[in-house]
């Protein structure tokens, strides 16, 4: 068997909340599979989503002095992405109302790909070369769409979510604060878990950053794993 804590001593949390999730038994039993597990990881969390963080926060990072930069007007390109996003809190919202998590999963991961998409399109790093204004508008609207889905995974990758919300500096944790309690009932004494949501800046709804936003030092969000990787948890297994 593969044992959460173990594993934690490893790997991050997230990467293994996406995993299971991803392979979440619906009309049969699932399987984790190593090999399996470091593909998605590279392939999904790395190459598309981490990337995607990655490289639109480190682009403006570098051509805005450490500011999410002013948008123009909005073209209908702009305008597109930002509602297929927006949508997404009510499709991905209605999926999670459900318990249907895979699918919740899938609907943001897709959207993530619109969000690849429309920056292949617009091409900032050549507009930058040509119309800064235009590649700000550009870089606005991804980093605008990017806190959305920062929100629609935090759910399934909530601390990845919050390294996100960090790097956009904002004053609140996304999340409030998980702590544990001594109570007394009728069957004794036990700790309950409780959480406290004072603190919380999150909501379900779309972002409403604005251009000025300072950006904290963007770092990858998730570690790439090495083939071996999987071969060497199952030598571990059989040990």
């Amino acid at each position: 068997g593969v044992w959460g804590l173990d594993f934690l001593t490893r790997y991050e949390a997230d990467p293994l909340r996406y995993y299971l999730t991803a392979i979440m038994p619906e009309s049969k039993d699932a399987n984790w599979d190593w090999d399996d597990f470091v593909s998605r990881n590279n392939d999904v969390l790395v190459a598309n989503w981490g990337n995607l963080v990655n490289r639109t926060l480190s682009f403006a990072n570098k051509h805005w002095e450490g500011q999410v930069p002013q948008p123009g007007d909005l073209d209908d390109t702009d305008k597109a992405l930002l509602a297929s996003v927006e949508a997404g809190f009510e499709t991905v919202g209605e999926f999670y109302e459900k318990v249907e998590l895979r699918a919740a999963l899938r609907e943001t991961l897709r959207i993530s790909q619109e969000i690849n998409k429309y920056l292949d399109e617009k091409a900032p790093w050549k507009q930058v070369k040509e119309d800064k204004a235009a590649a700000g508008t550009t870089i606005y609207v991804a980093i605008k769409a990017i806190d959305s889905l920062k929100m629609l995974l935090a759910p399934i990758l909530p601390f990845s979510s919050e390294k996100i919300h960090q790097i956009l500096a904002y004053e609140a944790p996304l999340f409030g604060e998980q702590y544990t309690e001594q109570v007394e009932d009728d069957l004794g004494g036990h700790k309950a878990l409780r959480y406290r949501e004072a603190n919380a800046s999150g909501a379900w709804q779309p972002s409403q950053i604005e251009g000025g936003r300072k950006i904290v030092d963007p770092k990858p969000l998730f570690t790439k794993l090495e083939p071996e990787v999987a071969e060497q948890e199952r030598a571990r297994l059989s040990n």
